[in-house]
Parts: structure tokens; sequence; C-alpha cells
């Protein structure tokens, strides 16, 4: 194991963490929390879980999918109470690593109540180790990766489907937590295009001028978008 040039010691916390929500529509709320605590070794230290009232409605479809109504989340607390009072606002002054599975979609949610979130996507760790995979959902990662424990779309199922997740990648390839952020952030030269008319082009191929229209039209948080400015801050350097 080569030393990283992110030191694990910069962060106080490590944290798997998973959310349940409303829907996916713009302005979602969650209606489950779960969270996993583990070391700089990968070695599970505590783990939480609750049901959140949102305060609106459930939509249908969500519903479907985690099973989870407006009746069960309508005595539990906010997101607010549960992580400032019930936990004494535990990540405020800290540190925290926190790792997710699409973390763009649960890191908003999270990082308010941490003094600093620095996000490790195990989505995106995904695309480096299994480029080919046919599909990056959870999963089915967690069964190319011979992993036993099967996310449920409830939140600690998934936390912890995401842990081994992130403890194969580490041991299967002798990297310690430091050396998974930095290929986190890094530029991956051979991603490509995962979709649209250059699909399976690698992101450096791309023309410019579809690059701007990337740049301008997805998310940006986007996986893409996020490589794509990587490689700019590159070239401009």
């Amino acid at each position: 194991m080569k030393e990283s040039i992110i030191n694990s010691d910069l962060f106080d916390t490590y944290v798997v963490v998973d959310f349940e929500t409303t829907g996916l529509a713009p302005g979602y709320r969650p209606v489950e929390i779960a969270w996993l605590e583990f070391d700089s070794n990968f070695a599970e230290i505590s783990s939480v879980e609750s049901l959140i009232n949102p305060q609106m409605p459930i939509e249908p479809g969500a519903q479907a999918v985690h099973g989870i109504s407006d009746a069960e989340v309508k005595d539990a607390p906010t997101l607010d109470n549960f992580l400032k009072v019930q936990h004494s606002d535990k990540f405020r002054k800290s540190n925290v690593l926190v790792a997710a599975h699409n973390a763009k979609f649960d890191l908003p949610m999270f990082a308010p109540y941490c003094g600093q979130a620095t996000q490790l996507c195990t989505m995106e760790l995904a695309r480096r180790f299994y480029p080919k995979a046919p599909s990056f959902k959870l999963g089915v990662l967690a069964e190319i990766c011979g992993i036993d424990k099967i996310p449920t779309h409830r939140a600690l199922d998934d936390v912890r489907t995401c842990f081994a997740l992130l403890r194969h990648f580490a041991t299967a390839n002798s990297l310690s937590i430091g050396e998974l952020v930095e290929i986190e952030q890094s530029v991956d030269p051979n991603a490509v295009m995962p979709f649209g008319k250059h699909k399976g082009s690698k992101l450096t191929d791309l023309p410019q001028d579809y690059v701007a229209w990337l740049l301008k039209t997805l998310d940006q948080d986007d996986w893409v978008v996020r490589q794509l400015r990587k490689t700019q801050t590159i070239d401009n350097s």
C-alpha cells in the first residue's frame, strides 16, 4: 500500500450514509436516515437508523420503492430534531468523510450538519474499478463483487451494502481510505461517455462544443460534469 497524498488523519469521523426520500422531484426530503460510523481501517464503530418526518407528502412512486408511508413517519422526528437534538449535533464540529452510493443525492441532506464534509462516492469508485459493469446500481455491484449483503431500499440495509462495497474496493486493490478518496477526486483518463450520441467515447476525446453543452445542460454534481471539470482544471494548470 503506497502512501496517499490525502492523509486520512485529516478526517475526524468516517461515515457511510443513506437516505430514503419523499421522491426525486426538486425539493425532496428524507423519510428515513441511516449511517454507519467506521474508523480509518474500515472497522465498524456503530450504526444508527430512524424514520424521519419530512413534513410533506411522500410521492406514491417513492412509497412503492421503499415502502414507507405517510402514516409511518407522522410521529417521527424531523431531520433537524434527530441530528441536532437526539444526537446532540455530533458532526457539527467535525471534518467528516461521508461515503455514499450516488453521493450527490445524499450528501446535500447530510453535509449541512457537518463542520466540513468530503464525499466518497462508491458509484464513482465503481466506474474506475468495474468500468464494464452492466449497471452501477448498488445491487448489481454487490453481486459482481460477491457481497452477500443485499440493498433493499431501506436506509440501514443500503448503508451496510455500501460499506461492504467500500471495504471490498479497499481490500481487493490494497488501498487505504485516503487512496480511495484520492482516486475518487482524480481525473479518470479512461472515463467514457455513458449516454448520448457520443456514448462509449472517451470524455477527453469529446468535441469542445459538445463538452460546453454538457457543462451547461447537466446537473453540476453529475459524474460526467465532475470529470469534465477536473479535466479542464488539469488542461489549464
